[in-house]
């Protein structure tokens, strides 16, 4: 009987499961959204109880496809949002929320500041700062406020983490989930870093004793189901869990290609959804001033990776359509398809003319690349009444732009530091939307590549989930055998023209809103 594996993303507002065959091809899928307890601008939570529930449901109508396809599932893996985990005996992490701090939850500015003033080595691996979206100050935020007897142990894990915990009874963590997100470089001989945990005061309760355990490359077996997780997820008792992986991570696996070596120094992959992802590869580290990053062994061993990225690109263009009082609608695939089909129309009529006031620096929740700083915000230039549809249309294409904008910055920025990227892999939902896909192939001067795969972070994790169970040696040969192919977006000659002065209006913009943040600090 032919071999498949499940792979499952727990996603900002939705968990989704696919089952794929050894060859990456994915058979079926699932879905189920999940609620985000958005209790302020500066606060995110989720609840693991209703992710467990979602990721079963979806898992088992997986399973139960697989039947239909006369698929034996061998293998499955999960990935997640870098989203934090606070297992304390059900006590949530303040009255009224959740038991995870959602990755976008920015309540712990001042314990990021307070890292930062340490000027500890250790924050050279993150650009210089380090932000609230990344696990530490999130963990010392809690520890001042929480408000159970602390008497008992607590842990912090990531989702993915944890749900491979739950599914096999084994506690143990990912080493790229660490090395992404936690005080931990394998580089090092002594990887965690101990006397920061400790100036911070997380020695002992809440230091290393609580997230030190055993470590695992992806594709490592995590365990197998136990009798219960089997019975929830409708899968076989014993099938192999592969080491899960943060979205992002698994998203370049699903979009690296078919030939690893040919991406490394010169490929900026990039994931774009709620948030977008630009990750690049090297051979050796680079410390650049504004990425995240040198990260080693993050996704393939013995490799650097850098991370830039925008932590509200997809979730900008949905505001403005939730926002505007000219929107045709609530966001949606339909009313975002409208939008983008109305706006080429208009620049195909107009040219340079349509939006011509209208520009923006895009930092609705911080810029994580190249300032890497979590407290500025975004600045627009051109705004008027507001009060029709075209002015609508011209928000929409101003901030569509800015994030094209914004991504040729970041490229710029890593090519002036070592990298050298000619070509972009193109993946998740933005490539979808046919306005996004053509601003960022005008305004990158190399090649954008769209990944037709379906499901791209699916299929990252499905990687992961077919080398646990043994079907491959390695996630290269993985890669190169599940990959899918891509596909060439022609650039617009005359609108990257035109895109190379908004660039220079953009790089203005910007050094303004710097000017005006820094001026704005308290003294």
């Amino acid at each position: 009987m032919p071999k498949g594996v499940i792979a499952v993303d727990v996603g900002s507002r939705q968990v989704r499961a696919g089952l794929f065959d050894l060859a990456g091809t994915l058979v079926a899928h699932a879905r189920h959204d999940i609620a985000l307890g958005q209790h302020s601008n500066a606060m995110a939570t989720y609840r693991m109880e209703e992710i467990w529930a979602a990721v079963c449901a979806t898992v088992a109508d997986c399973g139960a496809q697989a039947r239909t396809h006369d698929l034996t599932v061998t293998g499955l893996a999960f990935d997640a949002t870098s989203s934090l985990y606070v297992d304390n005996a059900g006590s949530p992490i303040a009255d009224g929320q959740g038991n995870i701090f959602g990755w976008m939850d920015h309540r712990a500015q001042q314990e990021s500041a307070e890292i930062n003033a340490t000027r500890h080595p250790y924050l050279r691996f993150f650009g210089g700062a380090i932000s609230p979206e990344i696990h530490l100050p999130k963990i010392v935020w809690y520890e001042r406020h929480r408000s159970d007897d602390r008497t008992g142990t607590v842990c912090f894990r990531d989702v993915c983490d944890e749900l491979a915990r739950r599914a096999t009874g084994v506690d143990a963590r990912s080493r790229s989930a660490l090395v992404c997100k936690w005080p931990f470089v394998p580089s090092e001989d002594a990887p965690w870093q101990r006397d920061l945990l400790a100036a911070l005061g997380l020695g002992g309760h809440g230091g290393p004793d609580l997230v030190e355990g055993a470590v695992r490359d992806l594709g490592d077996v995590h365990g197998r189901l136990t009798t219960a997780a089997a019975r929830q997820l409708g899968l076989p008792e014993g099938v192999v869990v592969g080491v899960g992986a943060i979205d992002a991570e698994a998203g370049v696996l699903g979009n690296v290609g078919a030939n690893l070596d040919a991406i490394i120094g010169r490929t900026l992959l990039m994931t774009g959804g709620t948030s977008t992802n630009f990750m690049a590869f090297s051979a050796d580290p680079h410390f650049i001033a504004g990425v995240w990053g040198p990260f080693r062994d993050a996704v393939f061993p013995g490799l650097w990776m850098h991370e830039g990225g925008q932590s509200f690109s997809g979730g900008a263009l949905d505001a403005v359509l939730r926002q505007h009082p000219a929107s045709p609608g609530e966001p949606a695939a339909d009313t975002h398809r409208q939008a983008a089909a109305d706006i080429l129309a208009l620049l195909a009529e107009e040219g340079r003319q349509f939006a011509a006031q209208k520009h923006l620096v895009p930092d609705w929740l911080g810029n994580r690349a190249p300032l890497n700083d979590s407290r500025v915000r975004t600045i627009m230039s051109g705004l008027g009444q507001e009060l029709d549809y075209r002015s609508f249309l011209e928000s929409y294409y101003a901030t569509a732009r800015g994030l094209a904008l914004q991504m040729r910055q970041v490229v710029d920025h890593l090519n002036a530091h070592g990298y050298a990227i000619d070509t972009i892999h193109l993946s998740g939902g933005h490539r979808h939307n046919p306005l996004l896909v053509q601003l960022y192939a005008d305004c990158f001067d190399g090649a954008l590549h769209l990944c037709e795969a379906p499901e791209p972070v699916l299929s990252g994790t499905a990687m992961i989930a077919a080398v646990a169970a043994g079907h491959y040696p390695t996630l290269r040969a993985a890669t190169a055998r599940m990959s899918t192919k891509t596909r060439l977006v022609e650039r617009n000659a005359a609108r990257a023209a035109q895109l190379d002065a908004d660039y220079g209006v953009y790089l203005r913009l910007y050094e303004v809103r710097n000017e005006i943040f820094r001026a704005s600090l308290p003294m």
